[in-house]
């Protein structure tokens, strides 16, 4: 059931593909670039958000009053603000759009693991930035979702009344807690920084920046709901009053959204369990060897003799599975006999995907279970389809 549920859901996204192909260009097909799309609102997120830390003041007296002051008093507060928060929305849906693409299309198997794994740290990690951010507006909806947030941790065994502690600076809310809610705010946002590096190390080419279209077609959009849909606080916090009804956003909010039909420990292992699942993705209903067919060929193969250090392999491979390493002897072929670099394949990162193949012209390269003219024949065959 689970594989013909991921097989429909593969053909639906291949056919979006095709139909987005048929409207834009493939090379502004906005699919293709959701990975980058994200980078591009962390960054503005990250640039809008040093401009509203010159002017924010961590203390629940003053926290509120120094947001209204950037709204009103500051130029173009409004706008940047608004573009913080915009930008907040529109790298949740990038992150979201490129995790289920590639869960869709099952580009999370073998050696790419590492890459999805990273990813759903980075997915854990900009959904706690974007609640925290919340907290830091001490509006009535923050202190509403400091006290959905505190029963939570109140709910879990042993260590909930110190998490408590840990999060206000002390017994309640004092001079402390915006402070620690500023350092929960930025340090993961620099650590997504850090996160991003691991997600990219073992992709050779990944594309980490859209299009100038879709460049501007982002910032454009982010500024014009910035005018258009102004964004604006609550009422200030305060400790005798009690709100009743608060908007959620549920990119970020879904556990407190949870609250109304969960208990407070059901929520935080709801969400335990979908990280969880989210982790154990790439080691699912993985298939054999003998069912997988062309897609188990074996790992590629280094014809020495006529290998001639051209590089062409090294450059194509997506996965970082070839390197170069100086040549201990010459090569049995004419081109080959002068060559100063050898092609060497790291097994561990070879998805056998069969990419080195079609990248060298001087049969240099093989996958043990598939030669390299019936590569070609289905890599031919593949684009007449």
């Amino acid at each position: 059931m689970y594989k013909r549920i991921l097989k429909n859901l593969q053909r639906a996204t291949l056919q979006v593909d095709v139909l987005l192909n048929r409207v834009l260009p493939s090379d502004w097909n906005p699919l293709y670039y959701t990975g980058g799309l994200s980078n591009l609102f962390l960054t503005i997120l990250i640039l809008s958000g040093i401009f509203l830390f010159f002017y924010y003041v961590p203390d629940p007296n003053e926290a509120h009053r120094s947001i209204t002051f950037i709204t009103e008093r500051v130029p173009y507060g409004r706008i940047i603000r608004g573009v913080h928060r915009y930008a907040a929305d529109g790298f949740m849906v990038a992150i979201f759009l490129h995790l289920f693409r590639n869960w869709f299309t099952e580009r999370y198997l073998f050696s790419r693991d590492i890459p999805w794994i990273s990813g759903m740290f980075l997915l854990g990690f900009a959904g706690f930035v974007g609640i925290t951010g919340y907290f830091m507006a001490w509006d009535d909806r923050a202190q509403a979702l400091l006290a959905m947030t505190l029963h939570m941790l109140r709910s879990i065994p042993l260590v909930g009344p110190w998490l408590n502690e840990l999060l206000l600076g002390g017994g309640g809310v004092g001079e402390r807690t915006l402070v620690r809610f500023l350092f929960l705010h930025v340090v993961p946002a620099v650590t997504l920084y850090l996160l991003l590096w691991w997600h990219y190390i073992r992709i050779r080419h990944p594309k980490i920046w859209p299009p100038a279209v879709w460049v501007l077609f982002s910032l454009g959009l982010v500024f014009l709901l910035s005018s258009l849909v102004p964004v604006v606080s609550g009422v200030p916090a305060s400790p005798t009053a009690q709100p009743q009804v608060i908007p959620l956003d549920f990119l970020y909010m879904w556990p407190y959204w949870l609250l109304k039909y969960v208990g407070p420990i059901w929520a935080i292992v709801l969400g335990f369990v979908l990280f969880s699942y989210g982790m154990y993705i790439p080691y699912q209903l993985r298939e054999k060897p003998e069912v997988m067919g062309v897609r188990h060929a074996g790992v590629a193969q280094v014809i020495e003799p006529n290998c001639t250090g051209c590089e062409l392999c090294y450059y194509d491979c997506p996965y970082n599975a070839i390197i170069m390493v100086p040549s201990p002897r010459p090569g049995q072929t004419k081109a080959a006999q002068n060559r100063k670099l050898l092609a060497v394949v790291i097994e561990s990162r070879c998805v056998e995907c069969g990419i080195c193949i079609g990248a060298c012209p001087f049969q240099a390269l093989e996958l043990p279970r598939l030669m390299e003219n019936q590569v070609l024949e289905r890599v031919l065959a593949a684009c007449r389809s």
